[in-house]
């Protein structure tokens, strides 16, 4: 499973809603307004958020030509994404 997988993964189970402050910040930031993470106006998953509500996130999918603009207009960027979110186990251990 490479990173955008495991991204997509911690979105759709909302992981990524109960990640702690600045790392949270940092995976929206990562995948989610870099456009990454495309999201689509359509109902996704329902999860549990770090409050322990529950909400309903949209359908998202991996955007593999932002991924491919990313790294002709900004591959620092996407070296340090990479670089960073690589480390981060998945879910189930997979």
């Amino acid at each position: 499973m490479n990173i955008y997988e495991k991204a997509l993964d911690m979105y759709n189970t909302g992981l990524f809603l109960k990640l702690e402050g600045s790392f949270g910040r940092c995976f929206v930031d990562n995948f989610l307004n870099s456009g990454i993470i495309k999201t689509i106006d359509e109902p996704g998953n329902k999860v549990i958020n770090g409050y322990n509500r529950k909400i309903m996130l949209k359908k998202a999918v991996i955007d593999q030509d932002r991924i491919e603009d990313l790294w002709l207009d900004n591959p620092d960027l996407i070296k340090a994404i990479e670089e960073l979110w690589s480390s981060f186990p998945t879910l189930g251990g997979k």
